[in-house]
């Protein structure tokens, strides 16, 4: 491998990395992982997005340096346009589960210190086989694939494995991107949470309402 080579992947993989931050990457991310604050449960769907996105572009390239059949420009304006549709849908759950949450205030005591918190009823609810967040990725994987495999050329030269390569390493920027992110998200929850149920529930309405605003411009900016 030459240097020059070298250099365009480890380009690659710090593109990966900021791309992962991009705004709609991150809104869906928040919104999926408003509902509970949880480190591992956040990691765990950060991860599951980053798996999504990463095999859409990994298929997305199979097809173009595999096989020489490229994304028709329809089908990745559609994607474009369903990533809009998607955080507004996303904002709209996210407004119903917050009203639908049921808040239960406990007391308990550890020795003579009394606690006094809210707690969510209908945390034992949620399913640990959630797969929203790789279909989220897969989505947010075809709309973003043209900007992916603009650099590809240069590294691959129109050899398949190199190509392959350089997408793998530029979704292994995006996943450790997003996991970094998530784990950050994750703290301010629980930060949050703890100084006051309140104002993790007006946060938990501010990215359901940033959701739905940026889905919004988006869809605008995609017809």
């Amino acid at each position: 491998m030459s240097i020059d080579v070298f250099l365009l992947l480890f380009v690659g993989f710090g593109l990966g990395l900021i791309h992962a931050l991009d705004a709609d990457h991150i809104m869906a991310v928040s919104v999926l992982n408003s509902q509970k604050t949880s480190i591992k449960r956040t990691l765990l769907q950060s991860g599951r997005w980053a798996l999504g996105h990463g095999g859409m572009l990994l298929c997305c390239g199979v097809l173009l340096f595999g096989l020489g059949v490229s994304i028709p420009e329809g089908i990745q304006k559609m994607a474009e346009m369903g990533v809009g549709v998607l955080l507004i849908v996303l904002g709209v759950m996210c407004f119903i589960r917050i009203r639908k949450d049921k808040l239960i205030f406990e007391r308990h005591s550890h020795g003579d210190i009394v606690h006094t918190h809210w707690r969510d009823s209908t945390d034992a609810h949620i399913t640990k086989n959630n797969h929203k967040p790789v279909f989220v990725g897969m989505l947010h994987g075809l709309a973003g694939s043209a900007p992916a495999l603009a650099l590809i050329p240069a590294v691959a030269s129109g050899q398949f494995m190199p190509a392959m390569l350089y997408l793998m390493i530029f979704s292994l920027g995006v996943m450790l991107s997003m996991l970094f992110f998530g784990l950050g998200f994750a703290h301010i929850q629980q930060f949050l949470n703890r100084r006051s149920h309140r104002v993790f529930q007006f946060s938990r309405h501010g990215l359901a309402l940033s959701s739905i605003a940026l889905g919004s411009y988006w869809l605008l900016q995609a017809s």
